[in-house]
């Protein structure tokens, strides 16, 4: 009897963990548009996000702004619809937009090989907004 109660005991807070738990991708579907996943590189998401009519979103073309770290590579790799990225997890999130509509996509990698799409929503930079 007391094995059968620790066994509901443990399948209960599993069950309250994965409720609380923070899943970036809650509001996603499985598949983003044009069947990004996440997981799945950067390169070969956005080949697919361009090939299904989505197009990049330039974001600091005239603002003077200083790409560094991360940053640097995917403007030498000509990613100028990347918006930033943070220095400490090297997380980068980029734009784009396809008929009026916006897709954010964030990334994770400390080189544009190891870049992966950690999650995307349906939203536009502030300066479009």
């Amino acid at each position: 009897m007391k094995a059968s109660t620790l066994v509901f005991v443990a399948l209960y807070c599993m069950g309250v963990s994965a409720t609380f738990a923070d899943d970036s991708q809650a509001s996603n579907d499985k598949r983003g548009p044009a069947g990004i996943v996440v997981g799945e590189r950067l390169a070969a998401a956005k080949s697919k996000l361009v090939k299904q009519g989505w197009k990049p979103t330039p974001m600091h073309t005239t603002d003077g702004y200083e790409y560094s770290g991360v940053e640097k590579e995917l403007a030498t790799r000509k990613y100028f619809e990347l918006d930033t990225c943070s220095f400490d997890s090297s997380r980068c999130i980029l734009y784009y937009s396809k008929k009026g509509a916006c897709l954010r996509v964030d990334t994770i990698g400390e080189q544009f090989n190891d870049m992966t799409v950690t999650r995307w929503t349906r939203e536009c930079p502030e300066a479009a907004q």
